[in-house]
């Protein structure tokens, strides 16, 4: 059986058959070394090594060759493990190579064997007087080289958690301080967070994202735009605009195009608009037209490789500061329903759609329900819209 298969088939118990082939064909098109990187701690190696294994044997037969990091945070004997992972990766099929991590070519060869079909395993043992620090330094040169897009801790209690709730996201830029007090969090826990941020804010200049996962869930991960364990990111620049006048409307077009697989009907751009909020990039905007009753939130839109990576929470937090009554609608069918009825303070469904609101007075509620089903729609019919 194709390997694409196996993984699709994997993921569409949770309805995830879509996302898993989108992401798919996104790291096959970009040059293999930017795929991924992949820590591994001493105790994950020692006590969950066959599901490590499992993992990278699986995505070499994707033709994905992750980078693995070792000793990162427990560096004793990291040349041991190193050496221990590539005999076990050998003798499952998978070929491996151990680089050290003082070369001054690190790069070069860690690209060479990822482009061949090899995976790099680069140990990084206690040597010099800096520790930790001069550790994440050596490693966040060698992602700042390779242009890895993601770096995944695994850890085996999977994602960090709160209240005895998974963190799904961390606003590195905001949360972290917060986070890194918490009495919850382990010793190797609260190093991954400080660490995680000096490599997203400071040592990496790309968009770089990692992410704490159990090596159980290390597909889930990697392929579904929800994820299985807690992603750490740089918050998105969020800007707000008045009006269409003050945004680029060929790059919002695509943007809303790409979100919804179809582009907005030309009349959609005529109708007046009190607010756009739009990440810096064009990879997500909300809408938002002045009623009598609040705003409405005409479109939220997230493009697809962004809508993991936690956009659409900064977006939302950007423009609710501003309105807090709005009111929206979507299709009962769109997969972002969950999240919206959990960000609503209420909702009302019909067959065509569910209207959602936060803010609003009860008497008002009716009011704005019936303006939001009675509006036209923005897209062409010709599937579910989504908002």
């Amino acid at each position: 059986m194709d390997p694409s298969d196996v993984v699709l088939r994997f993921l569409e118990g949770a309805g995830r058959r879509s996302e898993a082939e989108f992401y798919l064909g996104l790291f096959r098109s970009e040059p293999k070394e930017q795929f991924a990187a992949i820590a591994v701690s001493a105790f994950v190696e020692r006590d969950a090594a066959e599901a490590v294994v499992l993992d990278l044997r699986f995505l070499g037969a994707l033709g994905l060759h992750p980078t693995v990091l070792l000793g990162l945070l427990d560096p004793g004997d990291a040349d041991d493990q190193a050496e221990r992972l590539r005999r076990r990766l050998e003798q499952a099929g998978v070929r491996a190579a151990v680089l050290s991590a003082g070369g001054t070519d690190l790069a070069f060869r860690a690209t060479r064997l990822a482009r061949g079909g090899t995976v790099p395993v680069v140990p990084f043992p206690q040597r010099g007087p800096d520790g930790e620090g001069g550790r994440f330094d050596k490693a966040g040169a060698l992602l700042a080289s390779l242009r890895t897009r993601k770096l995944i801790f695994l850890h085996r209690p999977g994602g960090l958690r709160q209240n005895g709730v998974l963190v799904p996201l961390v606003n590195l830029s905001t949360d972290a301080d917060a986070l890194l007090r918490s009495a919850e969090l382990t010793d190797r826990e609260r190093a991954i967070v400080a660490q995680s941020r000096r490599l997203v804010l400071d040592l990496v200049p790309h968009k770089l994202v990692v992410s704490v996962a159990s090596p159980l869930n290390l597909l889930r991960e990697l392929f579904t735009t929800k994820g299985a364990g807690t992603m750490l990111r740089r918050g998105a620049r969020v800007e707000r605009r008045a009006g269409y006048a003050d945004v680029d409307v060929g790059r919002l077009r695509s943007l809303l195009t790409s979100a919804f697989g179809r582009e907005p009907v030309p009349a959609f751009f005529d109708r007046p608009v009190h607010s756009i909020y739009l990440e810096e990039g064009y990879r997500g905007a909300a809408i938002l037209e002045a009623t009598p009753l609040g705003s409405y939130l005409s479109k939220f839109a997230v493009e697809p490789e962004a809508q993991g990576e936690g956009i659409g929470r900064d977006l939302w937090e950007a423009f609710v500061a501003s309105h807090p009554v709005v009111y929206w609608r979507a299709r009962p069918a769109n997969p972002i329903g969950e999240w919206y009825g959990k960000v609503a303070d209420g909702l009302a469904r019909t067959p065509q759609w569910t209207v959602y609101w936060k803010g609003l007075a009860p008497a008002r509620i009716p009011d704005a329900v019936d303006d939001a089903l009675s509006r036209p729609k923005d897209l062409p019919p010709t599937s579910p819209e989504r908002t």
